[in-house]
């Protein structure tokens, strides 16, 4: 069975789209790996969200099948987002922590000296 040009482009773009939502996904979950048991929690959070994500690509892009071609877009447009996008997202929460923690001490000694 044929897929027509057009829908092979329309299964592409979303499969592109799709794959730098997982790395954004995996990049605001990012910060909250910090020990093993929160490593592990959003490891298979990921996961879970991925699974999802799959699944809704293949029942809606897709119309009921995932294609090798699908899969290839998600990881490239992926790998892209984490090589590209990702560290300026990191340096912007890694800024947003260190105002955080030093808003938060400022707090702290407000009310120490009270």
């Amino acid at each position: 069975m044929e897929l027509p040009v057009a829908r092979q482009l329309s299964e592409l773009v979303w499969a592109l789209i799709v794959g730098m939502g997982f790395g954004l996904v995996f990049d605001l979950l990012r910060p909250l790996r910090r020990g093993r048991v929160t490593t592990g929690l959003t490891d298979a959070l990921w996961c879970l969200i991925l699974l999802a994500g799959l699944l809704g690509f293949a029942l809606y892009a897709g119309r009921g099948r995932l294609r090798l071609f699908a899969l290839l877009a998600m990881a490239v447009s992926g790998g892209l987002w984490l090589w590209l996008v990702s560290p300026v997202i990191r340096q912007a929460q890694q800024s947003t922590e260190r105002t955080v923690v030093k808003f938060s001490k400022k707090v702290g000694r407000f009310f120490e000296k009270k």
